[in-house]
């Protein structure tokens, strides 16, 4: 009976989620999965909560190189703002706009949206990763 008890407790403790959601510091730069969450040690939260891709895939010629929507949520305990921001698949213009929480300002910029478009079908929205930074402005 003992030994039962001390396999189910060790399974129930290899099979428990790590629910902590990954820190960073303000102007670092960060790597959010969709739906996923970062909090800053300053206090302030961001979210990805929808992405939209018409980028070309690579191995496809088109007219316009595309772009991919993020847009995302940053929090903090008062106040929640929501943001969209553009990255260009040429990277031509910078991806990058201003989120005001109360009284201070925030800096959003994409650096990167990943993984890029193939043309061997749809990527599911669970795949994607932004690298980002935020900063005070």
């Amino acid at each position: 009976m003992k030994k039962l008890l001390i396999v189910l407790m060790l399974s129930w403790a290899c099979t428990k989620e790590d629910t902590t959601l990954p820190t960073a510091s303000l102007g670092s730069k960060i790597e959010i999965k969709y739906e996923n969450e970062v909090i800053f040690k300053e206090g302030i939260q961001a979210k990805i909560t929808k992405i939209e891709d018409s980028r070309c895939p690579k191995s496809v010629t088109c007219v316009w190189q595309g772009s991919v929507r993020v847009y995302l949520t940053l929090s903090d305990s008062n106040v929640s703002k929501e943001a969209v921001l553009e990255f260009l698949a040429d990277n031509s213009k910078p991806a990058i706009t201003t989120v005001e929480l109360g009284s201070q300002k925030y800096s959003v910029e994409i650096l990167d949206v990943l993984p890029y478009p193939e043309n061997t079908g749809e990527i599911k929205l669970a795949d994607y990763k932004v690298s980002m930074t935020v900063k005070k402005v």
